[in-house]
């Protein structure tokens, strides 16, 4: 029987696959505007005011290539939204030739990454937008979580560009507030008792009613009925919530001047178990 052993190769560790950001650095050329797709979901919305300040300051020599990726067959503009309207605009509305940085291979969440980079650099972004390019991106798993969330209860995270839509949750800070003080399983609940007892009505979705429910569920938790909930909150206009919410003075704490509202509303009504006050302040 022979000795000899057959010498296996020593597994050599994978290489880690390189970020498409980074592998393809991008590509200058040039490209006309109506080629150009813009107004993706993750960009900021065309401010008329910031394209006026553009064309009043115009100088091509400090301006940057746009920055595009090429995806499915299409030119997707990632970054240059307002040279390119405001380049239209000073030429009659019509679109023109413009120089720009092409990358391939980028998916929609890379774009969207690659625009909030681009636009944190420059420090561009409000709040909102910021955590919109995130909620896009699913770079953030915070934020990519209160989105589903939040939709999953059959609300929109509008972050900023609310239409007064049924449905819209606009605050930004106020929901990831309420998200980290509750945890998962009760946002989920908060969520639900909103939409059941307001059927998503805007002026039950503000930051401060939001702020207000969060610290009342904290503090509540188990010893609160759902439905009883539902039932005596449900007759109380949201816009008397906001209101005196509002006219409390004895504290700064917002959350706590919402959440005392809801307690009182919830403990109002007559018949059923009425809740002890237990907030600090």
């Amino acid at each position: 029987m022979s000795s000899y052993r057959k010498k296996r190769n020593p597994v050599k560790p994978a290489k880690p696959m390189p970020d498409p950001e980074y592998s393809n650095p991008g590509v200058e050329r040039s490209i006309h505007t109506d080629r150009l797709t813009s107004g993706l979901p993750y960009q900021r919305p065309v401010n008329p005011k910031e394209v006026e300040r553009l064309i009043r300051e115009w100088d091509e020599r400090l301006l940057d290539p746009i920055t595009v990726s090429f995806r499915d067959g299409k030119f997707y503009v990632v970054d240059g939204q307002h040279r390119i309207s405001a380049m239209r605009k000073m030429n009659g509305g019509q679109g023109v030739m413009v120089n720009c940085k092409v990358y391939n291979g980028l998916t929609y969440e890379q774009e969207a990454d690659l625009c909030y980079k681009l636009d944190k650099a420059k420090k561009r972004l409000s709040l909102s937008q910021s955590t919109n390019v995130l909620a896009e991106s699913g770079a953030d798993p915070e934020i990519t979580e209160v989105k589903r969330l939040v939709e999953n209860c059959g609300f929109t995270w509008a972050l900023g560009k609310s239409h007064g839509k049924t449905g819209e949750i606009v605050s930004t800070r106020a929901l990831v507030n309420a998200y980290r003080l509750l945890g998962g399983a009760s946002f989920t609940r908060m969520l639900q008792l909103l939409w059941d007892t307001w059927q998503g009505d805007p002026r039950s979705l503000t930051a401060a009613v939001l702020s207000g429910m969060a610290l009342f569920v904290k503090t509540y938790d188990t010893e609160v009925n759902d439905k009883a909930f539902i039932s005596r909150l449900s007759q109380c206009d949201p816009d008397e919530i906001n209101r005196r919410g509002r006219a409390d003075f004895s504290t700064s704490n917002t959350a706590l001047r919402f959440a005392r509202v809801i307690l009182e509303k919830y403990n109002g009504q007559r018949g059923g178990r009425k809740l002890p006050y237990r907030f600090r302040g």
